[in-house]
């Protein structure tokens, strides 16, 4: 695929060649406790998907899980985009949340869709206008929804069997086991086979490590880019930095486990490894 990230400097000059939407993603850090920086002031042109409220289905039980195609196509036409409308998803972090709201809108089709490198924090350095939120009039978005961007834990069962590779993006102490999870009810480990790749290895300054340095990352943790990906996390949200990167690398097939290390720690169906089990 050609890039999914887009620099400021390039943001900046489309911007003022045609009307660009500029998506803010919103959401809580579970593991520092850190609240986003919702009152804040957004770039130019933003709305807001926020993954702590409309902007994921919370009757899954779970914490971030993919809304059905039809409300997320409502949620965006209520922030007045449409599936025609040029999109740059940004953090208010850097890299963070943002690449979960652009594999959203992956998964349901949206052709012009950007990763904005860097987030908030590189427009800002570079001098360039933060403004008031806008609203925006209620438009109709129409989904066409993509297979193969998600997948469930029935998924991840079967690719235990298989050349499939699970990704994990936790730190290493949530993989190994060593420290207690973030969410009550929630086993320490990870899944049998599973690789870790922190997401944060894969960042530099809230911007994307260059491709040959990202491919180095999955080298040393005896990913096969050419093999098929699954990537999790806790709740299924920094695991897409991790699916951005794998693609920025040439990857083809590579899916994100939507429920995550949420839905798959908290079930005792499901095996978990940890440290002390191996």
């Amino acid at each position: 695929m050609t890039s999914a990230l887009i620099s400021v400097g390039d943001l900046a000059n489309i911007m003022q060649q045609k009307p660009v939407t500029l998506v803010r993603a919103l959401m809580d850090d579970p593991v520092s406790k850190t609240p986003d920086a919702r009152n804040a002031m957004v770039l130019p042109a933003s709305v807001d998907i926020d993954l702590d409220g409309d902007g994921s289905d919370h009757t899954t039980g779970f914490p971030h899980s993919m809304p059905s195609a039809d409300a997320f196509a409502i949620y965006l036409g209520n922030q007045g985009i449409t599936a025609d409308t040029p999109i740059a998803v940004y953090d208010t972090r850097g890299m963070y949340s943002a690449p979960r709201v652009w594999w959203m809108l992956k998964a349901i089709g949206h052709q012009d869709v950007y990763l904005l490198d860097g987030g908030q924090p590189a427009w800002e350095n570079a001098g360039l206008p933060i403004s008031e939120q806008q609203q925006y009039g209620k438009l109709t978005y129409q989904a066409t929804p993509r297979p193969g961007w998600f997948a469930n834990s029935s998924a991840v069962l079967q690719a235990l069997n298989t050349d499939a590779q699970l990704v994990d993006a936790r730190n290493s102490l949530r993989f190994k086991g060593e420290v207690p999870e973030p969410r009550q009810g929630v086993r320490s480990g990870h899944m049998p086979g599973a690789y870790n790749v922190p997401f944060d290895t894969l960042l530099k300054n809230g911007h994307f490590l260059a491709k040959e340095e990202l491919k180095k990352v999955f080298e040393q943790a005896n990913i096969n880019l050419d093999k098929p990906i699954i990537c999790t996390c806790g709740s299924g949200v920094t695991a897409c930095i991790v699916g951005v990167a794998a693609l920025m690398c040439g990857a083809t097939q590579v899916s994100i486990y939507d429920g995550s290390w949420s839905e798959w720690g908290a079930d005792i169906q499901f095996p978990v490894v940890n440290d002390h089990t191996k």
